[in-house]
């Protein structure tokens, strides 16, 4: 399967978003690849992610449509 793989960069880019809040965003995101050394006691996490675009999809979806109504028609809201 070839799908394409966005990094922190990329995403934080097209959703206008910085990078630090794309990284909380998808720090436990299934699906997200993690590349990297893991933290240890008190060292400093040296990790690179990279996100399919099926899961950057999900997600933007996810947290993009929570500010709409229920049904997603803005005259229900009034």
């Amino acid at each position: 399967m070839n799908e394409y793989h966005y990094s922190v960069k990329e995403l934080a880019k097209i959703w206008g978003l910085s990078q630090a809040k794309v990284r909380r965003m998808l720090r436990n995101e299934p699906g997200v690849l993690r590349f990297g050394m893991e933290k240890k006691g008190h060292k400093r996490e040296y990790v690179t992610l990279r996100i399919p675009a099926s899961v950057a999809e999900r997600v933007y979806r996810r947290c993009m449509c929570r500010g709409l109504p229920r049904g997603g028609n803005k005259e229900d809201a009034a």
